[in-house]
């Protein structure tokens, strides 16, 4: 870009900024100086950058390899930091928009900063181990599963790219070509477990559980051999998206299957594997929880629905009904 186009749409943007009153201002001075700082190194990379243009209204464009254009409003994200201070970017694919929040969302990080990096990113094509997940449609689906499937990738591509190949399944409500061969690839066993564990703990999950909805010891089994496939390179630690997914698929599951889980991982840390020790604590507590909760329910029953002469501690009909008056609301209220 040349200067003059750079400069002028820099001064209609401050323009409209030093507009806005100061009470309908969300940021401090401090922060609203902190933009002015960082717009100045965006300007800098607008004047180098070759791949962006610039559109009507401070909007810049991208043409992406993969038949897209990438539009990134910097007038109306920066009205918004200001007047909201929200950390989204104003981002939108082929004029549909696009959910992109800027790193250090929750440290007072300046918008015209994040905008900076947005342009570096698109700069730089948007790599894919920093494409934002609702970007996925950057980065064609063959490249993600050449990616995933091959070890000259490094595991960071490798999980980056899981991550975006789910966005795809999402927006395609797992059917369809991606999710089956999404699934073929992770049948391999030759996937990384951070790769494989990004691709069972989403949407695809189904596919990996087929007999999940009806419980029993295939279920058992099958569960047990799938937490055995994620973790067959025996890390250090179980990783926390492990006990994450272990927790919520544990939640849905019956007392009965839940004891059968806790137990069978407590065989595999006994036998083979002791490394698995966190997730078996991950599994008896859920279990133990479960069970309290039955526990408590099923006194609860019989605390309402018995008459308080077949209770424990009233074995004979009480003498006079209005002796018990109290008790029996108390009991009530429990």
């Amino acid at each position: 870009m040349n200067t003059h186009t750079v400069r002028t749409m820099s001064t209609n943007v401050w323009a409209n900024l030093d507009s806005i009153p100061d009470e309908d201002r969300c940021i401090d001075e401090g922060r609203y100086e902190a933009e002015r700082t960082g717009w100045d190194l965006l300007e800098s990379v607008l004047l180098a950058t070759t791949r962006w243009r610039l559109g009507k209204d401070g909007v810049l464009l991208l043409e992406h390899g993969t038949g897209v254009t990438v539009s990134l409003d910097l007038l109306a994200s920066m009205i918004v930091a200001v007047i909201e201070d929200e950390q989204h970017l104003v981002m939108s694919v082929n004029q549909s928009g696009i959910c992109v929040a800027g790193e250090g969302i929750y440290h007072d990080v300046p918008m015209s900063d994040h905008l900076t990096s947005a342009v570096l990113l698109g700069e730089a094509g948007f790599p894919i181990t920093h494409t934002p997940d609702t970007l996925y449609m950057l980065h064609s689906t063959e490249d993600l599963f050449a990616r995933m499937e091959k070890d000259c990738f490094s595991l960071e591509e490798r999980t980056a790219a899981t991550k975006l190949l789910v966005s795809y399944v999402r927006q395609e409500q797992g059917k369809g070509p991606i999710s089956d061969q999404a699934f073929r690839s992770s049948q391999t066993g030759d996937l990384p477990p951070e790769v494989e564990l990004e691709l069972a703990y989403s949407d695809l999950y189904p596919k990996f559980m087929p007999t999940m909805d009806r419980g029993g010891d295939a279920m058992v089994h099958q569960f047990l051999d799938l937490m055995l496939r994620l973790t067959r390179h025996m890390p250090d630690e179980p990783s926390p998206l492990l006990h994450r997914f272990l927790d919520a698929h544990m939640q849905m599951m019956t007392p009965k299957d839940q004891r059968g889980i806790r137990d069978g991982i407590r065989t595999l840390c006994e036998v083979s594997r002791p490394d698995l020790y966190p997730l078996y604590e991950t599994a008896d507590a859920l279990y133990q929880n479960s069970w309290e909760f039955d526990r408590h329910h099923e006194l609860h029953q019989e605390i309402v629905y018995l008459p308080p002469h077949l209770r424990v501690g009233h074995h004979e009909a009480p003498a006079d009904a209005y002796a018990n008056v109290h008790e029996v609301e108390d009991i009530m209220m429990f």
